[in-house]
């Protein structure tokens, strides 16, 4: 009895000890790669591996984004290359932006996940265009599967990065037509202000003189050949001493 009970736990360790391994393995792959690379495949060559490692590294930086390359020898049982893309991208990026470029050795089978942020960065058909892109070069058995991961990163980096130079001048021609616009609208709210304040300074004026009322005086003068007003001195106006 007491060599059945020694026994059980005998049994239980290997099982016990599996599942660790696997739940520790499970865990380091929810944790991104430093280079931007997890290559499972080892299909990448160590020089091209360091040259994409700088690449993907440039081009963090210059969109502020972050970005990831994965190649695996098998996919989960009941997913898909594009759905296992989806996770590993958000398990890496959570809220910030990113790319992440997935491979599957076993089916021969490539997936490219954006995050939100890009689809409202850029216009959805070049992204899809992306998509369909790296799908082609990495399904391409004419070339190594070093050469193809190689040249399906650079060629949506390349991409990337054009949509993003075009965005930033369009958000640049925007920036400006809005000040040249603000500026048009200033110069003709002043102009409309200066007409205003002219027109406003001649209705005054006219109002002015319109209020005046100019009135001959009362004179009173004799009668001159028996009618009213006939005549006679109003002023005497002397010049000098010797006129009148």
């Amino acid at each position: 009895m007491r060599s059945i009970l020694h026994s059980k736990p005998r049994l239980l360790y290997p099982a016990l000890a599996g599942w660790l391994i696997m739940a520790g393995w499970g865990i380091a792959q929810t944790t991104p790669p430093a280079d931007g690379i997890q290559d499972d495949t080892r299909a990448l060559s160590a020089e091209t591996h360091r040259q994409i490692a700088r690449e993907l590294q440039v081009f963090r930086k210059d969109l502020k984004c972050d970005a990831w390359i994965t190649a695996s020898s098998f996919a989960s049982a009941g997913a898909t290359i594009r759905r296992e893309a989806q996770i590993t991208r958000r398990e890496w990026s959570g809220e910030r932006p990113a790319v992440l470029m997935a491979y599957d050795r076993a089916s021969n089978s490539s997936a490219m996940s954006f995050a939100p942020e890009f689809w409202e960065r850029y216009p959805s058909a070049e992204l899809v265009e992306i998509m369909q892109e790296t799908r082609r070069i990495c399904t391409d058995t004419k070339l190594t599967l070093d050469e193809r991961l190689a040249l399906a990163t650079r060629s949506w980096i390349d991409r990337l990065r054009v949509m993003e130079s075009v965005r930033l001048k369009q958000s640049l021609w925007i920036q400006r037509g809005e000040k040249r616009f603000a500026l048009i609208i200033v110069t003709m709210l002043a102009g409309a202000a200066a007409i205003a304040a002219v027109l406003g300074l001649a209705s005054r004026r006219r109002s002015a003189r319109a209020g005046r009322r100019f009135r001959f005086p009362d004179v009173h003068v004799g009668m001159r050949f028996g009618a009213a007003y006939g005549g006679g001195v109003i002023a005497e106006i002397k010049t000098n001493a010797a006129a009148q």
